[in-house]
């Protein structure tokens, strides 16, 4: 059995007619009894039998059978045993011992209210007997009969019965399960009760017999609903059946019409099933046959050929397409045979679209890498691309062809009826096309094919004579004739000349070479002919016309003859020349023809190499190899220069050529000058060239040159003399020295090559230049141009010798010095020579203390440099050391120094000696200067530090950390007889090299300039004694941070008439700093005060202090809320705004004074008693009102209608805190506390009314009654504030908020609720208004003859009712 579900243990029940249900079930001791309402939400799965006949589909009268049977008739037919569902495994698993019967329990067609029974046997099939326990959970719809959960004794092979009752509620399913245990298993038998069903009467069977294929036939059925249900169904079958509608809703007895269509698309029989669903769970089938046959449809002709049709121009044919049928025929032409060839094309369209959108996105991403606009861009792109997807899925491929066209492309066609086809024939090119298209028309399975032929034709042109022949023609000589092109066809004829590809025929022109033809028009042809080859030709030449298979061919014949010439002298005789030395002759060639010559010249037995190097130009390079020996190339030099060697004689015209030989190869020349003319041929003409060349004899005059003494690396020059007895010209070199690293001295000339004339002499200039000391003897070569290898030499004699230095003093002795600083004495190097003298000074030992400047240089001749000795001592001991002087040439000079060191080698990195200048610092601040010591001796040093006038510091481990002078690390102040000034450390051991880090602190507790001296004691080494090594002066100013306020006090005054609106106050006030050094302050303000900025904006609570620069000014407003005391009584408020000093204690004051005044009326009394009066009398009192507020008041009385009187009842609550005292409270306040009671003038009276309320509760032991104002509370609120103790107020404020922050109850609504209840333990009489605070309740009593004020009278009573509240607390 193939199960899918979705619960842990799983069950399917079916009655004996094969109706298989879906449903969910869950097992075990949790289950209960589920109720099926007729959702498909309850089955949710197919459940497949493994019989035979629960395979079989459900036909809709046997569906309406099994649901018309009862409960009793299911029961009986429920024969056949099956195993039950095993909820815990036994010893042998895949057997069970009992069976049930029936398998499942079913109640069907019950009424509601109705008990039905049902028996269940249990049958033991062991051969031993077992207990068996039933059970069924509680359910107000199942019971069974007997006890419940009551073990039976089961005989082997025996039964026992259980019997189940159903009392329904109402026809709709339920479901329930029964368990069964025995010692080894338990199983579970379900129990069903089906309620009402909606059953449609459809057909088992419907049978379209025969039909046409590719043609929809439909059948309709009337369906009724003949249940005991509404009936929700769905409809559903397979192609190529369907079915309409496919789902929908019908009452008891109601009826629908079902569309069922069938349209197939192959031949042969069709078999499918109609499937009813039900909203139940349960489906029917009504089995569909058809069967597919052609119809008697076809074409009058398969094949169609059309007349020949000359491109550009159309032909058409008819064809006819018979529908003998009794249908109505719908055709479509289509290009491909089948319809898997058109899904491949429409495949192929599909990639090609997306080849494209893939192409464009890629290319919009590499254009548009940032832009807002790109996922507008990609959206659209994305659009384009389905759209056009869309529309190919929506394309019904038609046949679309250039050449062949059908018309119309699909139609219908009536039965017994004929359509006419039109086809188009429209070639393109000049060819035969054959085209296959098919005709997809309903009732033939396959389509129809229809071969297209057809002929295109081209244009038909030709010339009027296809050969010429122009007979002979002189060469280069342009002949001009003239072609006609006739096109005798009905349509234009493009053409255009092919290039032709032979050298004839590129002198061909023809002009036009493209153009169109008309249609029985003609195209007359240019042609020009200008041979420049020689002989007898024919040439084809082809031209293209457009869509014509051939080309038009026109032929041309002829001869083309060559030009006559001659020299004007019979040879050239160049006779004997000198090597090296050009020579040129003249001749002249005529041309005798009548047009121009083209010729060249050339010489055959002349070198193909490089030009032949003549005289001049071999004297500019003297070390060229030609000088020394004979070069061998691989290439003979050219020799012979002819000018010009080629261009083009005029007819009848001559050319002068001109002949140059500069002979490089000693011996005689027969040569030829060959002439080659141009369209005639090679070697026409040679002319006979002769000549010699001879290399004249030179000798030297003076072959030996002695120069004598000569100082080293000094030049001398000598002259030596060249001399020609020959009758030619010669070229001479003196040759670079060579190997000139390891001679012993060194020759150069100035011009060392040239041209002697014959029979003349030259001076050659010789310097010489001595590089080694002693007798020297050197042999220079002179080479003759033509005769390699056989200089002439010349012998150079010297004597070498140096420079000569004196160098003094001999001795330094540099006495005393300080350590570490240089010290400088001079030593002089007198140069007593005429050259220069090169020098190096350095000292004998590495890492010296002293220095050269500079160490090394030249001496000029009959000079004298000075070097400076640098000695930079490190210790304080005795220097003594050696240094070299090295002179060129000359022996080492030793020299002794000498120098003791005094002072000290520690250092600092900052100034601070002799004075250290700290400027200002604040008193009760500390002042620190970081600097570093370091030891730039050999010893080791330890130092010591003191004041001068006190005694030794104390020794400490580390500097203390700076702390601000308001916070719990504040500095000590020195005591009376210490120093100001401290180091840190006093004593330190210090390593060569190393380098501590110092700090100098002070502190003074008050303004005064101090000046004190430290001073600096060490012991070096392993020395015993201490010396001092530095003393410094410190000063600084230390002073008290000045600041001017403007203004010194601030006072706010309200007058509130009945008109007005309570709005904030702000006052400016501007602080500036009058002293030397940028100092931060705290702001401390109290409400209904409050500190903003320039621009009236509150400063956060937990602000940074404010920077106030040198000279600076800090610009703040003070804002005063006249609307923070809910009431309407006059009454005024005096705080202190402190100003906080970061870097000081000084705290300066300015006072702050807020008065708000309402109309206000003053009773002498509270209460008006008249005593005892005797009915039907009248008595009058008298009573004093006094306005006490600066506004005129408008008042009247009236009294109560409602006679109540208001008292307090105060519900006990657990109490949140300590009573604090009044100055506790203040302290309490934040420093920056925000009000919320009046907002921008936006706002109404009301609103700014209720927050100022809220404050007031708040706030009010704070706020203080002008009544009760006295002379010695303004003067302690305006007592100077340098007379108060920083220390006492800041230990104060700590206690203070110490004892608040105990006092804090753990809600955090503690502010309020914490006033309101202060104020409900008070014996007083609230007014109405303040009587509905929290954890108070207002009862009210009758009471005849009270009298309430109206609002004026009530501010009266309201402040006599605060002053009450002052006296209380």
């Amino acid at each position: 059995m193939l199960i899918r579900t979705r619960c842990a243990h799983r069950r399917h029940s079916a009655t004996a007619s094969g109706v298989v249900r879906r449903t969910v079930l869950s097992v075990g001791k949790n289950s209960q009894n589920i109720a099926l309402r007729g959702t498909p939400k309850l089955a949710e799965q197919w459940f497949l039998p493994e019989s035979p006949e629960f395979r079989l589909k459900l036909t809709p009268s046997a569906f309406q059978r099994e649901m018309s049977l009862s409960t009793k008739q299911r029961l009986a037919r429920a024969k056949k045993l099956s195993l039950p569902h095993i909820v815990q495994p036994q010893d042998k698993p895949g057997t069970s011992h009992h069976k049930p019967c029936p398998p499942e329990v079913v109640f069907q067609n019950y009424s509601p209210g109705e008990v039905c029974e049902v028996p269940l046997v249990l049958r033991n099939r062991d051969k031993v007997p077992h207990l068996v326990k039933v059970t069924l959970k509680s359910s107000p719809y199942f019971q069974l009969v007997g006890p419940n959960d009551v073990c039976r004794k089961v005989p082997p092979g025996l039964y026992t019965t259980v019997r189940i009752l159903f009392t329904p509620g109402q026809r709709k399913d339920y479901f329930h399960q029964l368990l069964c245990t025995t010692e080894n298993e338990e199983f579970i038998v379900p129990i069903w009760a089906i309620g009402g069903r909606a059953i449609l009467d459809f057909p088992d069977q419907l049978d379209f017999s025969k039909c046409p294929v590719k043609y929809t036939t439909q059948k309709t059925l009337l369906v009724h609903n003949v249940g005991n249900r509404p009936a929700r169904y769905e409809l559903s079958t397979q192609s190529p059946f369907s079915v309409t509608p496919g789902m929908g809703t019908l009452d008891v007895g109601d009826a629908v019409e079902v569309a069922v269509e069938f349209q197939p698309l192959k031949t042969g029989d069709h078999s499918r099933s109609l499937v009813v669903h039900y909203d139940t769970g349960e489906d029917t089938h009504t089995s569909l046959h058809g069967r597919a046959v052609d119809a008697h449809i076809g074409l009058d002709r398969n094949t169609v050929t059309l007349e020949k049709t000359y491109i550009t121009m159309s032909n058409s044919a008819t064809v006819l397409i018979h529908n003998r049928s009794d249908i109505t025929a719908r055709f479509q032409w289509k290009a491909v045979d089948t319809e898997e060839q058109e899904e491949q094309l429409r495949l192929r369209q599909y990639h090609r679209i997306y080849q494209q959108q893939r192409h464009k996105l890629y290319s919009f991403l590499k254009e548009r890498e940032v832009d807002i606009t790109c996922r507008e861009r990609l959206a659209l792109l994305n659009h384009t691309f389905q759209s056009e997807v869309a529309k190919i899925r929506g394309d019904p491929m038609l046949l679309d062809d250039d050449i062949f066209s059908l018309l119309p492309k699909e139609g219908e066609i009536m039965p017994k009826c004929s359509a006419e086809i039109s086809v188009f024939f429209t070639p393109q090119a000049a060819q035969v096309y054959e085209r296959t298209v098919y005709c997809d028309i309903s009732g033939r399975e396959n389509r129809l094919p229809l071969l297209l032929m057809g002929e295109g034709l081209g244009p038909r042109v030709h010339f009027h004579f296809e050969e010429l022949n122009i007979g002979e023609v002189v060469v280069r000589v342009t002949h001009r004739y003239e072609a006609y092109l006739i096109n005798k066809g009905p349509i234009e004829a493009p053409f255009k000349l092919i290039p032709p590809t032979t050298a004839m025929g590129s002198c061909f022109t023809f002009l036009p070479q493209e153009g169109i033809v008309a249609p029985e028009k003609l195209q007359a042809i240019r042609v020009s002919f200008c041979p420049t080859i020689r002989g007898e030709f024919e040439e084809q030449f082809c031209f293209h016309v457009a869509e014509s298979p051939k080309p038009v061919i026109f032929t041309v014949r002829g001869s083309v003859t060559g030009p006559t010439f001659h020299f004007d002298v019979p040879a050239l005789h160049f006779g004997d020349i000198a090597f090296g030395f050009p020579h040129t002759l003249k001749c002249c060639l005529f041309n005798t023809s009548l047009t121009p010559m083209g010729f060249s010249l050339y010489i055959p037995g002349d070198g193909l190499g490089v030009p032949s190097v003549s005289s001049t130009t071999q004297i500019g390079k003297p070390s060229s190899q030609l000088w020394r020996k004979e070069v061998r190339v691989l290439r003979r030099s050219r020799e012979f220069t002819i000018n010009p060697h080629s261009g083009t004689v005029r007819a009848l015209g001559s050319q002068d050529i001109k002949v140059t030989l500069c002979p490089n190869t000693v011996g005689d020349y027969n040569l030829e000058l060959v002439l080659d003319v141009e369209d005639v041929g090679r070697k026409v003409f040679a002319l006979p060239l002769t000549a010699r060349c001879i290399v004249p004899t030179l000798r030297v005059l003076n072959p030996v040159v002695e120069l004598g003494h000569c100082c080293l690396k000094v030049l001398y020059d000598e002259k030596v003399t060249l001399v020609n007895d020959s009758d030619f010209p010669g070229c001479y070199c003196l040759l670079p020295q060579e190997h000139k690293e390891e001679a012993a001295a060194w020759y150069s000339s100035l011009a060392p090559s040239g041209i002697i004339e014959a029979h003349s002499s030259v001076q050659i200039p010789v310097t010489l230049q001595a590089q080694l000391l002693g007798q020297c003897s050197i042999t220079a070569k002179l080479a003759v141009f033509g005769r390699p290898g056989s200089a002439l030499e010349i012998c150079l004699e010297c004597v070498g010798q140096g420079p000569v230095v004196y160098v003094h003093p001999r001795e330094i002795n540099f006495g005393s010095i300080p350590v570490l600083e240089d010290c400088s004495k001079t030593l002089h190097l007198a140069n007593q020579c005429e050259i220069p003298a090169t020098f190096q000074v350095e000292m004998a030992v590495e890492r010296s203390c002293w220095r050269i400047e500079p160490s090394k240089g030249v001496v000029p001749p009959r000079s004298e440099v000075s070097v400076a000795i640098v000695a930079n001592l490190n210790d304080t001991v005795k220097f003594q050391e050696k240094l070299k002087v090295f002179i060129e040439n000359n022996p080492v000079t030793i020299i002794p120094l000498q120098a003791v060191g005094i002072g000290t080698t520690v250092v600092t990195d900052k100034p601070l000696v002799p004075k250290l200048d700290l400027k200002s610092c604040f008193s009760f601040s500390r002042c620190f200067y970081h600097f570093q010591l370091t030891n730039r001796g050999r010893r080791t040093q330890r130092l010591y530090w003191s004041t001068e006038g006190f005694r030794t510091f104390r020794r400490r481990a580390r500097a203390p950390a700076p702390a601000g002078p308001q916070g719990k690390g504040a500095p000590p102040m020195p005591r009376p007889g210490s120093p100001v000034f401290k180091l840190c450390p006093v004593q330190v051991d210090l390593r060569p090299g190393q380098t501590v880090d110092m700090v100098l602190e002070g502190c003074s507790s008050t303004v005064q300039e101090v000046k004190e001296r430290l001073l600096c004691h060490a012991v070096v080494g392993k020395e015993t004694a201490k010396k001092q090594i530095l003393q410094t002066d410190v000063i600084c100013n230390f002073i008290c941070p000045a600041v001017q306020m403007s203004p010194r006090a601030i006072a706010f005054r309200v007058e509130k008439k009945p008109s007005d609106v309570l709005t904030l106050q702000y006052q400016p006030l501007t602080l500036k700093n009058t002293s030397s050094l940028p100092f931060s302050v705290v702001l401390d303000l109290e409400q209904p005060f409050l500190v903003c900025n320039v621009n009236r904006k509150p400063l956060p609570a937990n602000c940074n202090p404010l920077t106030v620069g040198v000279g600076k000014d800090l610009h703040l407003c003070i804002r005063f809320n006249p609307a923070y005391k809910n009431s309407l009584i006059s009454w005024v408020v005096k705080k202190v705004l402190r100003v906080s000093f970061m870097e000081h204690p000084h705290v300066e004051k300015i006072p702050l004074r807020g008065e708000v005044c309402f109309p206000n009326l003053h009773l002498p009394t509270k209460a008006v008693d008249f005593g005892c009066i005797i009915n039907d009398t009248e008595q009058e009192l008298n009573m004093e009102m006094t306005n006490c507020s600066p506004l005129p008041v408008n008042y009247h009385w009236s009294f109560l209608t409602d006679s109540q009187v208001n008292t307090i009842r105060f519900i006990p609550s657990p109490p949140k805190f300590k009573p604090r005292s009044l100055k506790k409270r203040r302290v309490f306040l934040r420093r920056y506390s925000r009000t919320e009671s009046v907002e921008e003038l936006t706002e109404t009276p009301e609103t700014t009314q209720d927050s100022a309320q809220e404050d007031s509760a708040l706030e009010d032991s704070v706020l203080e009654d002008p009544a009760q104002e006295g002379p010695a509370q303004e003067d302690a609120a305006l007592e100077d504030p340098a007379q108060e103790d920083p220390a006492q107020v800041d230990s104060d404020q700590e206690d203070s908020a110490q004892e608040d922050s105990d006092q804090e109850p753990a809600d955090a609504q503690h502010s309020l609720e914490s006033e309101v209840d202060f104020l409900v333990h008070l014996p007083l009489a609230l007014p109405p208004q303040l009587a509905t605070k929290n954890r108070c309740e207002r009862e009210v009593a009758d009471t005849p003859g009270a009298c309430i004020a109206s609002p004026p009278w009530h501010l009266g009573l309201g402040l006599g009712w605060m002053h009450g509240v002052d006296e209380e607390r």
